[in-house]
């Protein structure tokens, strides 16, 4: 597939694009510009983390690098970008060393839940798990 192939072709202007893989190499995108609009890659880890950020950053003249958009960190409100009057290297770097990827649920936690989603409790913290 490629860009001319999207329904949104026409109308988009994400600097960011699933379909230009040299968008992805060589881009930015900044909080207050646009996203995929495409349900086709609503999933896709970059364009998730791309709407949290719209939502909750506290500076849009700051940048945000597609490997800062990859890591499956949690978005908090405030979250700052790069500085493009910086050096891009060291600050990307100490982004990254300081957003640490989200864990996972253990198999334990997740049977947990299935047990108390099934009993219909599964929003009650103190819900007997046995």
């Amino acid at each position: 597939m490629i860009p001319a192939d999207c329904r949104f072709n026409e109308s988009c202007s994400a600097p960011l694009c699933p379909l230009e893989p040299t968008s992805l190499e060589r881009g930015i995108w900044y909080p207050d510009e646009e996203i995929c609009q495409s349900r086709r890659f609503n999933s896709l880890v970059w364009v998730r983390q791309q709407g949290k950020i719209a939502k909750c950053a506290s500076r849009m003249d700051r940048y945000f690098h597609p490997l800062m958009l990859q890591k499956r960190c949690t978005v908090k409100p405030g979250i700052v970008g790069l500085d493009p009057d910086q050096e891009e290297g060291p600050q990307l770097q100490r982004w990254l060393d300081g957003h640490q990827e989200r864990k996972g649920l253990s198999e334990a936690q997740k049977v947990i839940l299935r047990k108390r989603a099934k009993a219909g409790h599964f929003w009650d913290k103190r819900a007997k798990d046995g």
